[in-house]
């Protein structure tokens, strides 16, 4: 591209166009190489850098044109930029699924929402029981122990433990109910 004449004139639409014929034809390939390189594997992206890169020349075509300037460096520095830039912006937004792919989530495509709105039920409702109803409902629910071996756990008579478990699902079922929750939902 060194041979090109530049004068003080605004570029005319013939001119600008064979402006990028020339640079398509000259720089096109060995650019989309460099690409390719650059994002194996994924040879649309690649494409679509050299696309931008022959546009962000033709838009600065008259700096490009004057002596000395060196066309193919200055293309393969906005093209490393571009792929540098969108693989940053890829690693910051986050994965977006598509509605096939939720079936390949944990719960083989069960809903998420309802899933989250359950959890945080239920963890507003363990919030509200003391610490000992907590723990016995731990013991019993949780690690499937009997009233006697969460009563042995924990150290106190099974009575108490009963008696936790007892106040600790009663607490539950009303803090379940406050949410349209009842036991025929279970």
């Amino acid at each position: 591209m060194a041979s090109r004449h530049v004068t003080n004139e605004r570029p005319s639409r013939v001119a600008a166009s064979s402006f990028l014929a020339d640079l398509h034809g000259e720089h096109r390939e060995h650019l989309l190489r460099f690409t390719r390189r650059l994002l194996p594997g994924d040879p649309h992206r690649a494409e679509d850098v050299v696309q931008e890169c022959m546009l962000r020349a033709w838009r600065h075509q008259e700096q490009l044109a004057a002596e000395g300037v060196m066309v193919r460096s200055w293309l393969f520095t906005v093209a490393r930029n571009l792929i540098v830039d969108w693989i940053r912006r890829d690693k910051a937004r986050p994965v977006i699924f598509g509605d096939d792919d939720f079936d390949l989530l944990p719960g083989g495509g069960a809903d998420f929402a309802d899933e989250v709105v359950s959890r945080c039920v239920v963890d507003e409702g363990l919030a509200r029981l003391t610490p000992t109803q907590r723990q016995a409902l731990e013991q019993v629910y949780r690690l499937d122990r009997t009233r006697q071996g969460a009563a042995a756990v924990i150290g106190v008579p099974v009575g108490t433990i009963k008696s936790r478990v007892h106040n600790a699902t009663i607490a539950m079922t009303e803090a379940l109910a406050g949410h349209g929750v009842t036991a025929a939902c279970w």
